[in-house]
């Protein structure tokens, strides 16, 4: 039977939330440190200003694929993680059980697909970013390719950990994933600065840390009590839970790999302003996870939440989930927003000494700023739509303000330059945010389950 201590439906509302969504933030949190890790060194590969510049920037091209396998990944995570959850709200250990073995199965099998596609065709899927560099589209190219060895457990890991979050063990998956992490920021000054491996010594140690956490999973499923126990992934395959997965996590992927794409063809739009706007826009958005990574991890919390109480009908404790979630997560994104507007220039000098680097991520930082509050919003309405098994909203929402970026931005262009691509993304993330919080309000008031609860307060 489930573990009670990881039993969502009952108990403080509060102290539960946070119980299952701070290791989740923890790891989105370390996953950032990480991140800025890579950047950092990157940007002290060599005493050669211009040099670090370009690696940040061909890192930027080649990392984008990994943003790619993130629309492969949620096809199957979603998916994955709101049926275990449903299942453990009902109590039914199989049905659980055999989702979370599908999940992984269905992983497995379109990460090796996605990893040959990418690997075989690489300095084409580079050349598509326009790179002005020769210098840049090399290592970018040299990046990708080593990537892709590790590219299959990049992919599988995020849905072992969704097969623990689905039952309210996020602590397991922060654990785990921390190894890597940690891992990954020791061997990056090793491999980048001591070995002098620059680029490459950055995807080197990128794919040792996936690997290790991938037989970390595996050694913790096989020697303890859980779902995958022992999973018989080899011979046996539930076509029924597969074809279920898929339906709920193809909104989803389908609105992460055109938000991928988008976001390259702004990269194709950025490149002509030269290297060093590139590396502002790598660099930017990793600062800018400060709010993005921990709100998907306290969407990823708030989703096992609002599943379990959907499954077990306590549509009271779901309002309350969602209400408290709201009320943590946009304290912190207003205190997120004036600090990214206050100190852009302190944060850019971190990771970057180049002078016109540090004034172009200057003015990124101030403009993203204003939409750092509506991407934690959107992020959190997502989460409790995928809870409740209704991932469409968002993906509608998602696709078609994000597809508004690109004649925004080449509007804006003509007026703000650069900067005008930065304006086109924080207009449409405050549209997003805003819109989809208007759409949970109005479904859940005209949703039967909850229209008792409503009226109680």
């Amino acid at each position: 039977m489930f573990n009670e201590k990881y039993n969502l439906t009952k108990g403080n509302i509060l102290a539960q939330l946070i119980k299952v969504s701070l290791p989740v933030m923890l790891t989105s949190l370390m996953q950032m440190a990480y991140n800025l890790t890579d950047l950092f060194w990157l940007g002290r590969a060599t005493s050669d200003e211009t040099i670090n510049t370009g690696y940040i920037a061909s890192a930027g091209f080649g990392g984008l694929f990994t943003w790619l396998a993130a629309a492969i990944i949620i096809l199957v995570r979603i998916g994955t993680e709101v049926r275990v959850a449903q299942s453990v709200g009902k109590v039914d250990e199989e049905s659980a059980r055999d989702y979370a073995r599908t999940g992984v199965q269905l992983e497995v099998v379109l990460g090796l697909l996605f990893t040959v596609i990418i690997a075989i065709f690489t300095p084409f899927w580079i050349s598509l970013f326009r790179i002005p560099e020769q210098i840049v589209y090399d290592n970018a190219v040299l990046y990708l390719r080593i990537i892709c060895i590790g590219l299959v457990f990049y992919m599988v890991n995020p849905v072992f950990s969704a097969t623990l979050n689905g039952t309210g063990n996020t602590k397991t998956s922060f654990l785990i994933s921390s190894i890597g992490l940690i891992l990954n920021m020791i061997l990056d000054p090793i491999f980048i600065v001591t070995l002098n491996m620059g680029i490459k010594g950055a995807a080197i140690a990128t794919v040792i840390a996936q690997i290790t956490v991938t037989i970390s999973f595996l050694i913790y499923f096989n020697t303890h009590h859980s779902l995958l126990r022992k999973a018989q992934y080899f011979t046996k395959f539930t076509s029924d839970k597969a074809l279920d997965i898929l339906k709920l996590g193809i909104p989803a992927a389908i609105q992460s790999a055109i938000f991928t794409f988008i976001s390259m063809y702004l990269t194709g739009l950025v490149s002509p302003f030269g290297k060093e706007a590139n590396a502002v826009q790598k660099l930017g958005s990793q600062i800018e996870s400060l709010s993005w990574l921990v709100a998907g991890g306290f969407q990823t919390a708030l989703s096992a939440f609002v599943g379990q109480n959907f499954g077990a009908y306590q549509p009271k404790r779901i309002l309350k989930g969602f209400r408290y979630a709201m009320l943590t997560l946009g304290a912190y994104g207003i205190v997120i927003s004036v600090l990214m507007f206050i100190f852009s220039r302190e944060l850019f000098g971190l990771f970057s000494g180049d002078p016109e680097a540090i004034r172009l991520g200057d003015d990124y930082l101030k403009i993203l700023a204003f939409s750092q509050l509506f991407m934690i919003i959107e992020a959190l309405v997502g989460g409790a739509f995928n809870g409740l098994g209704k991932t469409i909203p968002q993906s509608i929402v998602s696709l078609s303000f994000n597809a508004l970026r690109i004649p925004i931005a080449y509007l804006l262009i003509k007026f703000y330059g650069l900067n005008g691509i930065w304006l086109a993304l924080t207009i449409s993330s405050i549209f997003k945010g805003t819109v989809i919080y208007l759409w949970f309000k109005i479904y859940i008031r005209n949703k039967e389950m909850f229209k008792l609860a409503l009226k109680e307060g």
